[in-house]
């Protein structure tokens, strides 16, 4: 009879929250899908969050809104978070994302944007948004590969390590304590950085010539205010062989090298760059200060 009571007693904690299963596949609907125009995979993907959550918006205006200029390559997760907050959505973006935190947020409902290579060999980053999954393989919304990509764990990860695990999850605020319980420790920003320092670690460990790896240990230094050893981790990484296309991308290694006073690294890599770039804001932005510093 005892031995009955404990198995009932199991059975009601399983089912109703304390030790609660995920479903074994989940696919979200409203979601909405357009291909992209040149560069657009911000704005699509902007549409598709909002979409989901109600609001419609055109991919020209989106465009139109997040891009500095017509063409331009480059739209930044938080560029991303501020254009969906107009619209009266939260959105935490976090690092060190796996399968089982899409898992945890796509069972409760919630889409997920992830920020990952374009495809293997390239050096382009590409937001898509993960909106279901079924056993070990996942559903995005790819601007450019259509409304319903299919990837497996694993080709999510590899695609994904370039981008340091990066995840934007887009919310109601009324919604917010789920989030919260989805993300658990990793809804701090504080906590997250430590968990990325952590897996950037295992990273660097196990693939030493890796420049990713490297970059990911850099930023979790750099935002957890250790901007010295995160200006010679970043200079690791350039010295492994960051392709230029990146810094468009990713300008924490010139917070890093601001701070830690490396100004001429900064103007060395920055004019690098805008020979490829040179419309890019962001890095007309460290040049000036570069050059600002070394002439004082």
């Amino acid at each position: 009879m005892l031995k009955m009571f404990r198995l009932l007693s199991l059975t009601i904690l399983v089912c109703c929250g304390g030790v609660t299963a995920l479903p074994a596949s989940v696919t979200l609907k409203d979601i909405r899908h357009e291909y992209q125009g040149p560069d657009n995979c911000a704005p699509v993907t902007a549409l598709t969050v909002l979409g989901y959550h109600g609001t419609r918006v055109t991919q020209s205006a989106a465009a139109g809104a997040m891009k500095d200029y017509p063409g331009d390559p480059q739209v930044s997760s938080l560029e991303l978070a501020a254009y969906l907050g107009r619209f009266g959505l939260r959105s935490v973006i976090r690092y060190a994302g796996d399968p089982a935190v899409l898992r945890e947020l796509v069972s409760r409902g919630l889409p997920v944007v992830v920020q990952q290579r374009l495809e293997p060999g390239s050096n382009v980053a590409h937001f898509r948004t993960v909106y279901g999954y079924s056993g070990g393989t996942f559903v995005l919304s790819d601007p450019l590969r259509g409304p319903s990509l299919r990837l497996s764990a694993a080709q999510m990860t590899e695609l994904w390590r370039f981008y340091n695990g990066e995840y934007l999850v887009a919310y109601p605020p009324a919604r917010e304590a789920e989030v919260r319980a989805a993300l658990g420790d990793d809804f701090n920003a504080t906590a997250n950085w430590k968990h990325a320092r952590i897996h950037a670690q295992q990273d660097v460990k196990a693939r030493p010539g890796d420049p990713y790896a490297w970059w990911g240990l850099a930023k979790a230094a750099l935002r957890l205010g250790d901007p010295e050893t995160a200006a010679g981790q970043f200079d690791r990484a350039v010295n492994l062989g960051v392709p230029t296309i990146y810094y468009l991308y990713r300008q924490e290694a010139f917070e890093a090298w601001t701070q830690a006073g490396w100004y001429t690294k900064m103007l060395q890599i920055t004019g690098r760059a805008l020979d490829a770039f040179p419309r890019s804001k962001e890095l007309q932005k460290f040049r000036a200060l570069a050059q600002g510093a070394l002439e004082d």
